[in-house]
């Protein structure tokens, strides 16, 4: 309904169906009653005139691309009854800038908000146990991650290629996860692996691995200094850090992963006496680096 502006839903609804306003892109204004208690499928998909939205307590669940593609949604207000934000539910939403996730939420899906390009801050409440895969991809103007005591799982590349990135805080009563010496990264406990980092990430000595994709399109990162705590770092760890000028390698690094510092811009980088195996494409469109040295120990390229 390409003409439809607006929208006055009676007390009576309990369910908005799938796709029930699917490419009304002139609809400007819903206010969702306290009636329904879910948002289905592309509910809302493609409605780009929308510019608020409030989701009330009585909500229990929005379902995958529920607001995809809304590219006029600046605001939205989560109820503290939604359990769960699921795939794709609000992704290339562009001028979204305002998220307040409710107290009920416990699960964020696989590119809940992946293109969100206007979000600039996210604040993940205790009750959230587990963010998908590249939930917050792409988030290019996201500049503060905090993540309360209850998160437990991080899916593969959650929050990278956000450049802007400078501000990570975890709860200190998180059991999983922690951000250690306000290092401004997240780091797993039990395994001492830094999983995300930022472009003012200070790397704790207590660090033992860098993890997959951990500084992945981070381009606002310029130097990085890894300790000598660190023994690998993993694929694709630093790869596309187009600002990363200089690295620092500790002497305890005895791997480099595939495609760990693929597409950086750096002069020059010297390898420590330590390692053993450099992965495939781990240094792949360093058109910059004018020398490499190969230590003795490493016995695979």
């Amino acid at each position: 309904c390409s003409e439809l502006t607006s929208v006055t839903l009676s007390e009576n609804i309990k369910m908005i169906g799938i796709g029930t306003f699917t490419n009304c892109n002139n609809l400007t204004e819903i206010i969702i009653p306290d009636s329904v208690t879910s948002i289905g499928d592309y509910a809302f998909n493609l409605c780009y005139g929308l510019e608020e939205i409030v989701i009330p307590d009585s909500v229990t669940s929005i379902d995958s691309y529920a607001f995809a593609y809304c590219s006029g949604l600046t605001s939205v207000t989560i109820g503290d009854n939604v359990t769960s934000i699921k795939t794709s539910s609000f992704n290339n939403c562009a001028n979204l800038k305002s998220i307040t996730l409710g107290s009920g939420v416990t699960s964020i899906g696989d590119s809940a908000f992946t293109n969100c390009i206007s979000l600039t801050e996210i604040v993940i409440p205790d009750s959230v146990t587990s963010i998908g895969e590249r939930a917050f991809r792409d988030c290019f103007s996201l500049e503060t991650i905090t993540i309360g005591s209850g998160l437990n799982f991080i899916g593969y590349r959650a929050f990278t290629s956000n450049s802007k990135l400078n501000t990570i805080t975890i709860s200190e009563n998180n059991t999983t996860y922690d951000s250690r010496d306000n290092c401004n990264a997240i780091i797993k406990t039990s395994t001492n692996e830094l999983v995300l980092g930022c472009k003012n990430t200070i790397i704790p000595d207590s660090v033992t691995s860098i993890g997959d994709s951990a500084f992945s399109d981070c381009n606002g990162l310029t130097e990085i200094n890894i300790p000598d705590s660190v023994t690998s770092i993993d694929n694709h760890a630093f790869n596309y850090c187009s600002g990363l000028t200089s690295v620092t390698i500790g002497s305890g690094v005895t791997s480099i992963g595939s495609g760990a510092f693929e597409n950086c811009k750096f002069t020059e980088i010297k390898l420590p006496n330590s390692i053993n195996y450099i992965g495939a494409s781990a240094f792949t469109y360093c058109s910059r680096l004018t020398e490499i040295v190969i230590p003795d120990l490493v016995t695979n390229i």
